[in-house]
């Protein structure tokens, strides 16, 4: 199996299982899918093809896939579902690099773990853990709106 499809099919993977963990589709996950599929499927899918193609594909760099993170939390988390957590002052200053985080998480990971480079990157990996973790369990025991 090349490459390109071992980073869309763990892509995918990841995406499912943060999108479960860090929204709340982890305590009512009927309700979740239900509202809002096929839309989430557009993402489940979308956004490792669109990486596995960058990555290896077009060999893109390492600041430039960063940048390609960026423009993804844009369009996700802005444009799609308007979290206005990333726009409203003073919030946005934590959620921000949160995002960052987790996204990043999203897209580096999976090019890590193929191209074994995560004890490259272990303390990369153990920061974006954590904060995975962290967001996961302050989704699944927080409150919510």
């Amino acid at each position: 199996m090349n490459k390109t499809l071992k980073y869309f099919l763990l892509g995918t993977l990841f995406w499912f299982v943060v999108d479960f963990t860090t929204t709340e589709a982890i305590k009512n996950p009927v309700d979740y899918y239900s509202i809002f599929m096929p839309t989430l499927l557009i993402f489940y899918l979308g956004c490792p093809l669109v990486f596995s193609l960058l990555i290896y594909k077009f060999k893109w760099s390492n600041k430039m896939l960063f940048a390609a993170t960026l423009v993804e939390i844009l369009i996700v988390e802005i444009l799609f579902t308007n979290n206005s957590l990333l726009y409203t002052f003073p919030i946005m200053l934590l959620t921000i690099p949160l995002a960052i985080s987790i996204y990043s998480f999203l897209a580096f990971v999976p090019k890590w773990i193929i191209d074994n480079e995560l004890k490259k990157n272990k303390w990369k990996l153990i920061i974006m853990v954590a904060v995975y973790f962290l967001i996961s369990l302050a989704t699944l025991f927080g409150s919510g709106s």
